[in-house]
């Protein structure tokens, strides 16, 4: 197994983005490669947030230039954003990580329902592993695509998923 891996941030001055270079400064085994903003590119991720990391920022057309500097690519981009993206690097051959719901569901009707659009690439949608190590951990052993869950998604999938395994749910679950 590699030591060492290289990471690059797609859309790292939002929320998710800054919160997973923290994250990432902080573990052992990944190093942040580059990050991209196409909202603050040419400044220091020093810049934008109250961090301790001068970070260049990049845009993001950089960052598909540079996937060959990588290992894994997470895209911390909107909703809708994340399709093309995902596109253009898993062309690359890098791994990709998408912290977005674009691959989150599997079902193209249901991701019209939730997010009032089309998914532009629904072909892919199987492709992704579902992030949720505690259910699917055997199927990310060695994926390429990881769609990560959303918080209030694995707060409830991990609180149901011992009593749907051991069949106490019916087919359908409502969470509100």
């Amino acid at each position: 197994m590699k030591q060492h891996y290289r990471a690059g941030i797609a859309g790292a001055t939002g929320y998710t983005g800054a919160e997973l270079v923290r994250l990432l400064q902080n573990h052992p085994h990944l190093h942040v490669q580059w990050i991209t903003s196409e909202s603050s590119a040419g400044k220091l991720l020093s810049d934008v947030h109250n961090v301790p990391w001068n970070i260049p920022l990049i845009p993001l057309e950089q960052g598909f230039a540079r996937a060959d500097e990588v290992d894994v690519v997470f895209l911390c981009l909107p909703h809708g954003e994340s399709i093309t993206a995902a596109q253009r690097f898993i062309a690359t051959g890098v791994t990709v990580v998408d912290l977005s719901a674009d691959f989150r569901l599997k079902d193209p009707a249901a991701y019209r329902r939730w997010y009032g659009k089309e998914h532009s690439a629904p072909a892919m949608l199987d492709d992704f592993v579902y992030g949720l190590c505690e259910v699917n951990r055997e199927q990310l052993r060695g994926a390429h695509r990881i769609a990560n869950p959303g918080c209030y998604p694995t707060s409830v999938n991990l609180g149901l998923y011992p009593l749907a395994r051991a069949g106490w749910l019916g087919d359908h679950v409502i969470v509100d």
